[in-house]
């Protein structure tokens, strides 16, 4: 077998994964999670239900086959966005700028998430935390933190872990509240992104 044709099968693979992801997310959008069959993504991707079960064993697995990938598409989308930025408080801006402007982008994946995730907590604390790509996003959070520490932008007596932490959940708790209570508020992302800028840089003291 020559290698052309082994690239072509990757590609033909990959492919289908994709449409298959693509599909699951249309799918749990519109029916919710438990209403959603395998046999519904089969029939959206317009494949053989026995075609996805080659690519993922059961719902659940395809279900967070597709968590991680869409969260891997976000770390790439945020680091390519930031990377020639300046200066580090630029940078703080433009990471939180494009989070909300990939979360604006990707609504129906995130309703899926926030809708579903209440139901899979066990699974959510030993897979989607531990994943690969949440470990990567949280790698480069950690990272833009010791640099802001370096620069005396940010207190240096905590460790820039507990930091990246911390900004995370800042960050994803106004994209739900968004998300449930302030959709309106998408309209203004830049006063959104400068508001948790501000909060997180300066705190809430008077």
């Amino acid at each position: 077998m020559n290698k052309h044709s082994v690239n072509r099968k990757e590609r033909d693979r990959r492919l289908r994964k994709s449409d298959i992801l693509n599909a699951a997310q249309r799918v749990f959008a519109l029916k919710g999670y438990d209403k959603a069959t395998m046999q519904d993504i089969a029939e959206q991707a317009q494949y053989a239900t026995g075609t996805v079960y080659l690519y993922f064993k059961d719902k659940e697995s395809l279900y967070f086959s597709l968590v991680e990938d869409k969260i891997s598409e976000m770390v790439d989308v945020i680091k390519e966005k930031t990377a020639g930025i300046a200066g580090i408080r630029g940078r703080f801006r433009a990471l939180i700028y494009e989070s909300l402007v990939f979360f604006k982008s990707n609504q129906d994946f995130f309703h899926i998430f926030v809708s579903e995730t209440s139901k899979f907590r066990w699974a959510i604390d030993k897979k989607i935390v531990s994943s690969s790509s949440i470990s990567a996003h949280m790698k480069y959070l950690t990272g833009i933190i010791r640099e802001a520490q370096h620069e005396k932008a940010i207190r240096s007596d905590f460790k820039a872990e507990y930091i990246a932490d911390i900004f995370a959940s800042i960050l994803s708790t106004v994209i739900v509240g968004l998300l449930k209570d302030k959709p309106e508020r998408l309209e203004d992302l830049k006063d959104t992104s400068n508001f948790i800028f501000d909060i997180f840089m300066n705190g809430v003291k008077a």
